[in-house]
């Protein structure tokens, strides 16, 4: 059985803006195992860069749970 080194689960992040909200994640769902190679592909504006920001811990989710090797990606 493969282990995923990058994990989330139910993972959303809402920016609070004038206009509103603006959903850019909502409910992702993501495991890379030891050894895959992945890619983010995708139009202008759909989030790729605010997964990654999340996965590296740059940005905070408004939901969900993103693991680094099991660890909280704070702690990794």
């Amino acid at each position: 059985m493969n282990e995923s080194v990058i994990s989330a689960t139910d993972l959303s992040l809402t920016f609070e803006t004038n206009d509103g909200p603006v959903h850019a994640l909502q409910d992702i769902n993501l495991d890379i195992e030891k050894g895959e190679f992945v890619s983010f592909i995708g139009p202008s504006g759909c989030g790729k860069t605010t997964l990654l920001r999340v996965i590296a811990d740059l940005e905070t989710p408004s939901k969900g749970v993103i693991k680094v090797n099991d660890m909280a990606a704070s702690e990794a």
